[in-house]
C-alpha cells in the first residue's frame, strides 16, 4: 500500500493554500504604506531605495501567488529573482 500512486491529479505532497484575501490584504497594506511613506516628504534618497523594496516585494508576492511561483521548482524562483536582485543592484550603484 506505501507505493499507491496518487489519485489523478494530485501530487503525493499536500500542499497549503494561501487565502487569496491575505495576499490582497498585504498588497493593500505595502500600497498604503508606499503612500504613506510619500507623504513624509523625505529626502529623494531616502524614498526612492524604500519604494523600491516595497515594489520588489509586492512584485514577488504577486509573482509567487498568482503566477503560481510557488508550486513549480526552486529554480524557476531563482530566474524570477536573480535579474530582479541584478536590476536593483544596478539602480543602487548608478544612484550612489
Amino acid at each position: 500500500m506505501a507505493n499507491t500512486p496518487a489519485p489523478h491529479g494530485h501530487s503525493s505532497a499536500h500542499r497549503k493554500h494561501t487565502n487569496p484575501v491575505l495576499v490582497f490584504g498585504i498588497l493593500t497594506i505595502a500600497t498604503v504604506f508606499e503612500v504613506v511613506v510619500t507623504l513624509f516628504h523625505l529626502p529623494q534618497n531616502v524614498i526612492v531605495p524604500i519604494l523600491l523594496a516595497i515594489a520588489f516585494v509586492k512584485a514577488g508576492l504577486v509573482a509567487a501567488y498568482y503566477m503560481h511561483l510557488r508550486y513549480e521548482k526552486w529554480i524557476y524562483t531563482a530566474i524570477f529573482i536573480t535579474p530582479a536582485l541584478f536590476a536593483a543592484f544596478l539602480i543602487f550603484t548608478l544612484a550612489v
